[in-house]
């Protein structure tokens, strides 16, 4: 099977291919804007690479969000545009499991009691989610400010808990781990501080292929964004 993913949910855009076994092709730029001008040409830069046409494709997956407005709905276009041309299914991908996926990934040999996901929002809050080494969500997803997470996780682990913290809101996140109040109670580890990834979604979707998933999610149903929050601008009338 051969997956196309897509991502522009945050400060980059990157589009991947996977047959399940690597990553066969894959384009990634780091931009706060212009992910609209960018993704297109950056789909056709990856399926040229292969000599692919888009029915070649087996599915187009897609993250759904948390993150970025804008960068959500210019890559659920995208997919959604390219699914409904080629007639294939689109698999929806959190962006927290992407960025588990690549945490994992780039740290498989650490140990750890907690992952914890940190998505950036481009305000106060950061977009959050907890998982023990099972995958077992331990903080449901949300939109917390950095000094709410060190509460909750504190109100959850024992002292001494080892935490991973993964995603492009580390950097925030990991100093309230290490004030005052906090010292001592939890070890912290740094894993894969970037955003979300197109090849992870793309992996991830593969995967879900390969166990029968049921494509309930297709362009067909309206597949929408997670936004996690009301927008920072309304329309009026």
């Amino acid at each position: 099977m051969l997956i196309l993913g897509i991502d522009s949910s945050s400060a980059a855009c990157s589009v991947a291919i996977t047959n399940g076994t690597g990553v066969l092709c894959a384009a990634r730029r780091k931009m706060t804007r212009g992910h609209a001008a960018a993704l297109a040409p950056m789909i056709s830069e990856v399926l040229n690479d292969q000599k692919l046409s888009a029915r070649a494709l087996d599915a187009v997956a897609v993250s759904t969000g948390p993150g970025s407005f804008t960068g959500l709905r210019i890559a659920l276009a995208a997919a959604k545009g390219l699914a409904l041309a080629a007639d294939r299914p689109l698999i929806g991908i959190s962006c927290f499991d992407a960025v588990a996926r690549q945490a994992r990934d780039a740290g498989a040999s650490l140990e750890f009691d907690m992952l914890l996901l940190t998505l950036a929002s481009k305000r106060q809050e950061v977009f959050v989610q907890a998982l023990d080494p099972e995958g077992k969500e331990i903080i449901p997803g949300q939109a917390l400010t950095p000094l709410e997470i060190e509460g909750r996780v504190a109100a959850v682990l024992h002292d001494g808990a080892r935490i991973l913290i993964s995603g492009d809101a580390a950097e925030i996140v990991v100093p309230f781990f290490a004030g005052p109040n906090a010292q001592g109670r939890v070890r912290i580890e740094v894993g894969a501080a970037d955003p979300t990834d197109a090849a992870a979604v793309a992996s991830l979707a593969f995967e879900r292929l390969s166990r029968g998933y049921c494509h309930e999610n297709s362009y067909t149903t309206g597949l929408a964004p997670l936004y996690m929050r009301p927008p920072a601008t309304t329309a009026t009338s």
